[in-house]
């Protein structure tokens, strides 16, 4: 009498957020954590010499080209309105010709840029290598590395990006090195050298992305066993357990997805959330130094801004799991625009540490929030072109906040009412994100 087939039901479940290892094969570490962990070392060298980094030149140009805050802030402002405006077609390139390829070509770029500014004479100089930068690292940078990690990770999505953004957080341990260099060997030398090791560093990290775990006979977060094994000698309870764990996650269509409320309201939380963040990429370190601090001091507290943002991306990261992404990026919102206001009448050091525990906190836990969402609504398939669709809507303030408060430091001697205007901005993320509807899948 023949046998009944294996009843799928019957066979073990796995814990819901078991993180395995292994992928089967001989023992072997997942391929998803050595992306994950060459993605968190790409975060770590953009962040310490350009994201945040970069302002430390802001100051020593502004000395060089004899030029105003507001003229330097133009080119950080600019380097935003460049990525809003190329977002929606690096989305569909990444989509076309994979993120690996992509990624190579924007290191060649972000070194060369490097170079570029290094060897500038003057501000109009300064302003096309620093384009330069700006899209060597938007091509190299955030939007081809978490869709690679969005098409790896599905269950544990939330905790992979932020071990990715972590990375943020590692390279504030060295902008005080970075500043170092700039004020000490000079901003010129230093660009120089750092445009040769990026290129460097960064091929190889981009050389070990590979778009989707199918294509190598994986799952996403290494469910189950290598799609080849199962056909060799797989229970069919077995394949379509693999099957049922891929399709969970529904994806949407780019048409859809701009028609949905998620689109826009997640956007405009996304893009109102980093008002203030946007100028205090810029000014916080001019602005530390108006209250008395060295460059040098003001480079170690924005250092420390960014250490705590790490903390407050695992924070968020897990919270948003067990309360509600929603209900917990409002409280960042929120935080964030508090923490602006207390900077905005800040006098001392205290205040300006307070300020930085505060900001970091609430910005990591926002960051993260948004980055998971993204993934929430898009889905994997259509993410790249969706996320890049999104940034000329979710890069307006950025564009806008630092040269509002260079303009307003340069009419009247302080940031008090920028930061305050801002502030208010950056709250009204809540009342967006307050608007994005749950996330359902099958």
């Amino acid at each position: 009498m023949a046998s009944n087939p294996p009843d799928p039901a019957a066979a073990p479940e796995k814990a819901p957020y078991t993180t395995r290892f292994r992928n089967g094969r001989g023992g072997k570490i997942f391929y998803g954590w050595w992306i994950l962990a060459a993605a968190t070392l790409a975060g770590t060298l953009q962040t310490a010499v350009f994201n945040a980094g970069a302002q430390t030149l802001v100051l020593p140009l502004v000395r060089e080209f004899n030029t105003t805050r507001a003229a330097i802030s133009i080119a950080f402002s600019l380097r935003r309105l460049e990525g809003g405006l190329t977002g929606p077609l690096e989305g569909f390139m990444i989509h076309w010709f994979g993120p690996r390829r992509y990624m190579m070509v924007g290191w060649v770029l972000f070194g060369v840029g490097f170079i570029g500014v290094g060897l500038s004479q003057d501000i109009y100089q300064f302003y096309a290598a620093f384009l330069l930068v700006t899209l060597g690292q938007s091509v190299a940078g955030f939007l081809p590395i978490v869709t690679v990690l969005v098409n790896w990770f599905r269950r544990l999505r939330g905790r992979a990006i932020s071990i990715y953004q972590l990375g943020n957080s590692f390279g504030a341990l060295l902008i005080p090195i970075f500043a170092w260099f700039v004020l000490n060997v000079g901003w010129r030398e230093t660009m120089i050298a750092v445009g040769v090791i990026v290129i460097i560093l960064g091929l190889p990290l981009a050389s070990i992305m590979r778009p989707r775990p199918e294509d190598m006979g994986l799952l996403p977060d290494d469910d189950g066993r290598p799609a080849d094994e199962d056909k060799a000698g797989g229970t069919e309870g077995e394949a379509m357990a693999q099957a049922a764990a891929v399709e969970e996650e529904e994806d949407v269509t780019v048409g859809q997805a701009l028609r949905s409320r998620n689109f826009w309201f997640l956007g405009l939380s996304h893009s109102t959330s980093l008002a203030a963040w946007g100028a205090l990429q810029v000014h916080l370190i001019p602005a530390l130094t108006d209250i008395g601090q060295t460059e040098q001091t003001g480079a170690a507290i924005l250092s420390l801004t960014l250490l705590v943002a790490g903390a407050g991306r695992l924070l968020g990261g897990f919270l948003g799991d067990i309360v509600g992404r929603r209900q917990v990026l409002v409280v960042a919102c929120l935080g964030q625009a508090g923490a602006v206001v207390f900077l905005a009448f800040a006098t001392t050091l205290t205040h300006a540490i307070i300020f930085a525990v505060t900001f970091g906190l609430m910005f990591g836990a926002r960051g993260t929030l948004i980055t998971v969402l993204r993934g929430d609504v898009f889905g994997r398939t259509n993410f790249s072109r969706l996320a890049g669709l999104m940034d000329p809507l979710s890069s307006a303030s950025v564009v806008i906040s630092p040269i509002v408060a260079g303009l307003a430091y340069d009419s009247s001697g302080s940031y008090k009412t920028a930061l305050i205007a801002l502030a208010a901005v950056t709250a009204l993320g809540a009342v967006f994100a307050l608007g994005i509807r749950p996330i359902r899948r099958r």
